[in-house]
């Protein structure tokens, strides 16, 4: 995470986000900017690194991020009262415990002038009390307040809420534009074309991939799929031996894979979302059952619907994990 954090602590400009910086600045430029912009888009494509960026042009007091002026010394120390962030706990929901103390804070006029930025991240994790909360807040907007909802899914998020929001939908950028700028941060070619392609396209998930552990663990993952496929291990073993990782990044390693099976074995063509192992993958195809691959893929997608709720993450492993070996015909 400290790769995407120190990017998103910067007023530097990403390349693949021109566009949408122009955007935003169209809003300000014809004294429109709305009461909240839902911005949407996968993680990764730095959502709140546009937005930190924008509010800081806002709340400066020469709408430029000068970085001199009182208000931008103010955000740089985190200490500025009228730049308020919401977030919900690490794969937690969003709580109206959280949503409350935000209303009463929009209560209080702003500070100072120009006025008062909000960022909620992982917006769509508010459950059902902190949506209609928060409601209320979208219904009669405090003046001189702009809210920026952050989201990977808005379907999630109440269509009361999102019809209330302007919207920004953001996309992963083509790879001339993202592979330039990772070869800047001292990956090479090979090396960033692949973890652009195992993230989904997204330029900061595949720069923290490449900073931590992620290529070395993606590895030994597909040692344990390989062991599972070919039943060489005990499900359960195996699962207690991924424990210590994030449900959300297996359930994201298995859908990559499963995506890539029913691509090769249906010959559909187009990149894999694995390419470097495209000669395992493609002999694994030939003994797979079709359907059950299929029922197995549907599976996960509901097992990442429910990650932010009470879900047995060991159990949920184990599970997943006994079905592997049932794909093989």
């Amino acid at each position: 995470m400290a790769g995407i954090d120190s990017i998103s602590s910067q007023n530097t400009e990403l390349p693949w986000q021109t566009g949408w910086w122009r955007e935003l600045e169209s809003y300000r430029g014809q004294g429109r900017l709305p009461h909240a912009l839902l911005v949407s888009g996968p993680a990764g494509v730095g959502k709140y690194h546009l937005v930190r960026r924008f509010a800081r042009h806002l709340l400066c007091e020469h709408q430029s991020a000068c970085g001199a002026c009182a208000a931008c010394r103010r955000v740089a120390a985190e200490t500025h009262p009228d730049w308020l962030e919401v977030a919900p706990e690490a794969g937690k929901e969003l709580t109206i415990d959280k949503i409350r103390d935000l209303i009463a804070a929009l209560a209080l006029k702003p500070h100072y002038r120009p006025g008062r930025t909000v960022i909620i991240q992982f917006s769509d994790r508010m459950n059902a009390a902190a949506a209609n909360a928060f409601l209320k807040t979208l219904e009669e907007p405090p003046p001189d307040t702009v809210i920026f909802l952050l989201s990977e899914f808005p379907s999630r998020l109440p269509a009361t809420i999102r019809s209330r929001c302007q919207q920004l939908k953001l996309a992963a950028p083509p790879s001339a534009l993202s592979r330039p700028w990772l070869a800047s941060q001292g990956f090479g070619e090979e090396a960033a074309e692949l973890a652009l392609a195992l993230n989904g396209g997204a330029p900061l998930a595949a720069l923290e991939w490449l900073q931590g552990e992620g290529p070395a663990k993606r590895r030994e993952f597909l040692k344990t799929w390989v062991r599972l496929l070919e039943k060489q291990g005990d499900p359960v073993v195996l699962a207690q031996k991924w424990g210590d990782e994030s449900l959300e990044q297996v359930v994201t390693w298995l859908l990559a894979i499963i995506a890539d099976l029913v691509r090769l074995s249906m010959a559909l063509g187009g990149r894999l979302s694995n390419p470097d192992q495209r000669d395992l993958l493609q002999d694994q195809a030939k003994g797979l059952n079709l359907k059950r691959l299929f029922k197995f893929w549907r599976y996960l997608l509901e097992v990442r619907e429910a990650l932010n709720t009470h879900l047995n993450k060991q159990l949920q492993l184990e599970t997943l994990f006994l079905e592997i070996p049932a794909l093989k015909a």
